[in-house]
């Protein structure tokens, strides 16, 4: 396992992206975000129209979402076919639905002053009225997720991956403008030894997630440690994972319909002592505060 959560902050925004040619990579990123958002408000001209939808999906999909769902999904199997080498049976309406539309997130602003409701978006990429690549996103009280990018592959030679990343950026923090509350754009999961998320790592500042102690650190620290090691603690500190010590007894179940304590479905059922590896397992994985809050299922015996 080398896969480590990318979180980039706002503390001192620079972008220096490996990709550009030189003049970009030392344009200084207020620049270059107004710049794109000078293309989001149509202010410059080009012989080709450039536009971008944000599309609500999850529970309540929205108009736009039904009325361009089959280029969606046209663009969806022409990715993972071409770029993931699936194949078409693996590509279909119903993995397409379950993988990208789906979402257990609820609309909703919850007392937020972004504009946008929380929930989960596809953040569509259209060229002359042609679809082109579609930023499955999350918009949450705190940050911006970016779940996925598929594109057309016939457009792959613009980096779109690294394009859609700075116009999420961007959105961003117009979100952040008027909503303090969010501060992070998070870019989801990073594996160093995958050519298709290095780019991930070009932006700075960003941080990576722990896996030892839960804490973030700066990206360029963590990259030597990967090169050795797929599987790397990150922190040098001494610290440790203050969540990680687990009390067996405390953690929540679900069985037979009610919420208990692992303690009290023991005494319920006392032959089943050959789960509490499985359940200690577990424990250590979510840690203290989840172990408490979310309810693992035990299946009743036939």
């Amino acid at each position: 396992m080398e896969s480590a959560k990318l979180l980039f902050s706002w503390g001192c925004l620079s972008v220096c992206m490996a990709s550009f040619s030189p003049i970009v990579k030392d344009v200084p990123l207020t620049i270059l975000l107004n710049f794109i958002c000078l293309i989001l408000s149509n202010c410059l001209v080009f012989h080709c129209t450039n536009q971008i939808k944000l599309v609500k999906s999850g529970d309540e999909l929205s108009d736009s979402f039904h009325s361009t769902f089959k280029q969606s999904l046209a663009v969806y199997s022409k990715y993972q076919m071409s770029v993931h080498k699936d194949k078409p049976a693996d590509c279909n309406k119903t993995t397409f639905e379950g993988f990208l539309v789906d979402s257990p997130l609820e609309t909703g602003h919850q007392g937020g002053k972004s504009p946008h409701e929380y929930g989960s978006f596809h953040q569509q990429y259209w060229l002359d009225d042609k679809l082109i690549a579609v930023g499955v996103i999350d918009i949450l009280p705190s940050y911006v997720s970016s779940v996925y990018l598929y594109y057309d592959p016939v457009y792959s030679f613009l980096s779109l991956g690294t394009y859609a990343a700075l116009r999420e950026i961007a959105f961003t923090r117009n979100l952040m403008a008027v909503d303090p509350d969010i501060q992070f754009y998070c870019m989801g999961y990073y594996i160093n030894s995958c050519p298709k998320m290095r780019y991930k790592a070009n932006f700075s500042p960003s941080f990576l997630l722990c896996p030892k102690t839960y804490t973030w650190q700066p990206v360029e620290n963590c990259r030597p440690k990967l090169e050795c090691n797929a599987y790397s603690r990150l922190d040098e500190t001494n610290a440790v994972d203050e969540d990680g010590d687990v009390d067996l007894a405390s953690v929540a179940v679900l069985f037979k319909h009610q919420a208990l304590t692992y303690s009290l479905y023991q005494m319920l059922c006392p032959n089943r002592k050959q789960d509490e590896a499985e359940v200690q397992e577990y424990s250590r994985l979510v840690g203290r505060k989840c172990s408490r809050s979310i309810l693992l299922y035990r299946q009743s015996s036939k």
